[in-house]
């Protein structure tokens, strides 16, 4: 599948820049003992060698072997509404944390969005990755992931993500993810998202725009259904978060 090439291009030009590396972890077998619910899969990637070089629970939730999964392949088994975003908040933060010594050790990811399943059905997944592994200048060598099932939660359909880590550390990753919502919203589209963080009602926008109130209106329910969203509050906080206001 096509689309995860731009993970396994980012794999292979690790391995070009920085050389492989063999993990000191020679036996995995320590993360046998995990533990799992039926809901859950763990693995384990090494960005300087072949990709996802452990894993539990793999088939069991998502019904594809090891064999049929790497890195790439999240991308490509996301559902095709979520995956540009995914793809590159994935290659952002991999290429943050594998560039970047990282100062807090508890630095971690957290995104969700919809994951096809072997089976051919969607499910919600929330992927946790740590980082695992580190050189002798604090870059990364490996991360672990958990997987777990959050169909039955109650949710939008829209991609969440969240960085953990010290403050220079987020600043610098933040600049990646503003750049992906660059042009999610037009200037007009803008225009009202700031207006509204003001408390500025539709008609108050209207006279401030010089537009009709029903152009208004359409332009709201416009800026709802982009950020998949049924309320006001839950857009402003969407913006905020990706940097589309300030």
């Amino acid at each position: 599948m096509k689309a995860g090439n731009e993970i396994k291009n980012l794999r292979e030009d690790i391995q070009k820049t920085t050389g492989t590396h063999n993990s000191k972890l020679e036996n995995y077998a320590i993360f046998n003992h995990f533990p799992l619910n039926s809901k859950q899969c763990f693995y384990v990637t090494n960005w300087r060698s072949r990709g996802i070089v452990y894993e539990k629970g793999l088939e069991n939730l998502t019904g594809y072997k090891l064999s049929e999964f790497n890195t790439e392949d999240i991308i490509a088994y996301t559902h095709p509404e979520d995956r540009e975003l995914v793809k590159n908040i994935t290659t952002g933060v991999v290429s943050h944390v594998i560039n970047i010594p990282i100062q807090n050790k508890e630095s971690h990811l957290l995104l969700s969005f919809r994951f096809l399943k072997k089976d051919g059905t969607y499910s919600k997944i929330l992927v946790q990755s740590s980082v695992l592994e580190r050189d002798d200048e604090g870059k990364m060598i490996s991360n672990f992931s958990l997987l777990t099932d959050i169909s039955f939660i109650e949710t939008h359909d829209r991609v969440e993500w969240e960085f953990h880590a010290k403050e220079l550390d987020l600043i610098a990753f933040k600049k990646v993810i503003y750049k992906l919502y660059r042009d999610f919203y037009t200037k007009r589209e803008k225009e009202i998202i700031n207006l509204i963080a003001k408390k500025y009602t539709s008609k108050e926008i209207a006279n401030q725009l010089c537009l009709s109130k029903l152009t208004v209106q359409t332009h709201r329910k416009n800026i709802l259904r982009k950020a998949k969203s049924h309320s006001t509050d839950d857009v402003l906080s969407f913006c905020k978060k990706n940097g589309i206001i300030g």
